[in-house]
């Protein structure tokens, strides 16, 4: 029975999965956006990678990116 149910939980995972499949188009748009932001802190090395996971209901975003280094800002108090 165990078995059954891991496989039930997989395979829903799957469909959730390719239900949250972005668009290429629509995932180089928001990459691009990041870009932007990102480029105001860090010396970017490339775009962002952005990874999507439909896990236990909701989803999980994840972005990552390299920086060749920090930009220096001033807060303003």
């Amino acid at each position: 029975m165990r078995k059954v149910r891991d496989n039930f939980a997989r395979t829903n995972n799957v469909i959730q999965s390719d239900k949250s499949v972005m668009s290429d188009g629509c995932k180089s748009l928001v990459l691009q956006d990041f870009a932007r932001i990102f480029e105001e802190y860090f010396e970017l090395n490339g775009l962002p990678e952005m990874e999507i996971v439909f896990d236990r209901g909701v989803y999980k975003v994840s972005v990552t990116f390299e920086a060749d280094r920090v930009k220096k800002f001033n807060v303003l108090k």
